[in-house]
């Protein structure tokens, strides 16, 4: 039977998104394997209450401040090394920049660094970052392949030192029986009337502007279909003048933020992925797979890696409207090839994605790291 360590899981985010995500998906799966879970999160974010809800332990001793604040981050360094060195973390294994210069400075020897980067920022070879990635850091994790370039490319780290493991499917979405399909509750609609959702950031990044574009277009095709869109963020108010102008006021509807977010997606006929960068290894579409959810995605970062263009679903060019409602319209009009694409990905999603999967494989990281010790 593997070790039982003591580990300590940071993420600096306040609001909830694909880091946080998975900082708990991640944590909940360690926790089960029979290791001690610290989740390291700053006091009042989402994490933090989602942490604590799931019965893990968590420490919001740290604000990790965005940007330089001297005096915050004394007392940021000085409160995590006593609380590293208080319950023998032999893995502090940090998802942020905040929350991994903060442990640079607070952890002992004893304490392994190991490093997720979720996004796809090029990375600077400058001395900071040597200190940093090459000294205080004893693994970094890309979360997909072609993210390794990312490193190597500037000289900072060789292959060797780079280690792929994607993010993890929550287990909720593993478990999901008989799920209820909430939002067609809310819209009141019927089974036989098919639902186009979206679930991201209102962030330029996720291109929510393009859903709606693309939402016009598959409507002159299907005017029965209705569109949803869950997320907050700053193109708000731009996304509820797009969704006027378009005249889909009737159609599409933005949900706000949304914890049930399982309810959420299980009332999707289709899940539409629109970013145009910073796409990783997606949480949505695996939550979506999961589900049976067919899914149209644009091919940025990792996703080619979950989703199998033309089997287990559809990859488009970023920004390319005309391909995304193209690629909705026809399966919206070929019901059995969108349920089989529906279950060929929920196949491939439980197979190589699921917490415990992914779990297990950073386990096996996490004990050679400290065998080399």
């Amino acid at each position: 039977m593997p070790e039982k360590l003591n580990i300590a899981q940071a993420n600096f985010h306040l609001l909830w998104g694909g880091q946080a995500e998975v900082v708990l998906a991640l944590s909940k799966a360690l926790a089960q394997r029979g290791h001690r879970l610290f989740v390291l999160t700053p006091p009042g974010s989402e994490l933090a209450v989602r942490a604590q809800d799931a019965g893990l332990t968590v420490f919001t001793g740290c604000r990790f401040h965005k940007g330089f604040r001297a005096l915050s981050f004394v007392k940021d360094v000085a409160r995590l090394r006593a609380f590293l060195r208080e319950n023998e973390i032999q893995i502090c294994h940090c998802h942020g920049s905040q929350d991994h210069w903060t442990a640079a400075f607070a952890a002992a020897r004893r304490t392994k660094i190991v490093r997720t980067r979720h996004n796809i920022y090029p990375i600077k070879n400058h001395p900071f970052n040597r200190w940093l990635f090459r000294r205080k850091t004893a693994q970094v994790i890309t979360i997909f392949k072609e993210q390794e370039r990312y490193f190597t490319g500037s000289g900072l780290l060789k292959p060797e030192q780079l280690f792929t493991l994607h993010s993890p499917l929550p287990q909720e979405f593993v478990e999901a029986q008989d799920v209820r399909r909430v939002v067609r509750h809310e819209l009141q609609l019927g089974d036989a009337t098919p639902l186009v959702g979206f679930v991201a950031n209102f962030h330029p990044d996720k291109a929510p502007l393009d859903f709606i574009a693309a939402a016009e277009k598959i409507q002159a095709a299907h005017p029965d279909v209705r569109f949803c869109m869950a997320g907050h963020g700053p193109l708000e108010e731009a996304m509820r003048a797009a969704v006027k102008k378009a005249g889909l006021d009737a159609r599409l509807k933005l949900l706000g933020f949304r914890k049930d977010i399982l309810e959420v997606i299980a009332s999707f006929d289709l899940l539409l992925l629109t970013s145009v960068t910073r796409e990783a290894s997606s949480t949505v579409i695996k939550q979506a797979a999961a589900l049976g959810v067919p899914v149209i995605a644009t091919d940025v970062g990792g996703t080619r890696e979950i989703v199998e263009d033309g089997r287990t679903g559809v990859l488009v060019k970023a920004g390319d409207v005309e391909a995304l409602a193209a690629a909705a319209t026809a399966l919206l009009a070929d019901r059995a090839r969108a349920a089989e694409m529906g279950r060929l990905g929920k196949e491939k999603v439980l197979r190589e994605f699921t917490a415990q999967a992914i779990a297990g494989r950073t386990e096996e990281l996490y004990l050679r790291l400290l065998n080399k010790a």
